[in-house]
């Protein structure tokens, strides 16, 4: 859809992946339950950084808990990127591997760098999950959002880097806008995405730069210090966790 509606729109390949996994917290080795279990970690070291955080127990799990993490390496774009998005089948894969597909020698690697480079309880939590998988990290942003009667919102328009956490509420946001939009139009849709369009427009552009400063400081310059404000979670600004823009113009703030 993105194609069609802003031809030549790609996505853009940061320089690092994200490797990921998930342990039931049952099976979590000693050093990880007790230095990780429960809580959201994270580790910076020059040219890398990792996190790990719980995700609550589901039916469909049915394993419990599970100790989720991603580790983002850098990985040269060209042949050593194409080599490992070429799964075990020969199949090369342009933005993410499904577990169990990443060739053995990749996973090997993997367990062997987190052994090297991680501290024990993160080594340890890398090294008993199975089947890591990778995802590339890109960028994507459009020059336009909506033509006619169609649009594109969230991902579909900006695909950000997922440093600042906030992909999910920018497409809540695109979405609550364009309700309003749509509502105060009288249910004229072409005259409601053209007011639309340029404020999710600004805000789609100011996540996206906002997501690659704070991944270039992160991942590539190594100037993350723990408590930065600018380093903080948020959609409309650092540590931003409450989005009141989005309150009805009826509500107590407007």
């Amino acid at each position: 859809m993105r194609s069609l509606l802003v031809p030549g729109t790609e996505p853009a390949y940061a320089g690092y992946v994200g490797w990921r996994g998930a342990q039931p917290e049952v099976d979590l080795p000693a050093r990880a339950a007790d230095g990780l279990r429960g809580d959201l970690a994270y580790f910076v070291a020059p040219g890398t950084n990792m996190l790990s955080y719980p995700i609550p127990a589901s039916e469909r799990v049915g394993s419990g808990p599970l100790t989720n993490w991603v580790w983002y390496r850098n990985v040269a774009e060209g042949g050593a990127l194409e080599d490992l998005m070429t799964d075990a089948a020969g199949i090369r894969h342009d933005m993410s591997l499904p577990p169990g597909s990443v060739r053995r020698e990749h996973v090997a690697a993997l367990r062997d760098g987190a052994r090297e480079e991680l501290p024990p309880a993160l080594a340890d939590l890398v090294v008993a999950s199975a089947d890591p998988f990778v995802q590339v990290i890109v960028d994507i942003g459009v020059t336009r959002m909506a033509s006619g009667r169609v649009c594109v919102i969230g991902d579909a328009a900006f695909a950000l880097r997922p440093h600042i956490a906030a992909g999910t509420a920018k497409a809540a946001a695109d979405a609550h806008a364009l309700g309003e939009a749509i509502a105060s139009s009288g249910g004229d849709v072409p005259r409601a995405l053209t007011e639309w369009e340029p404020g999710q427009l600004r805000l789609g552009r100011t996540a996206l730069e906002r997501a690659r400063r704070v991944g270039t400081r992160v991942q590539m310059e190594g100037t993350y210090r723990p408590g930065d404000p600018q380093m903080a979670f948020g959609l409309f600004s650092p540590g931003d966790q409450n989005f009141p823009r989005l309150e009805p113009a009826t509500g107590g703030r407007g």
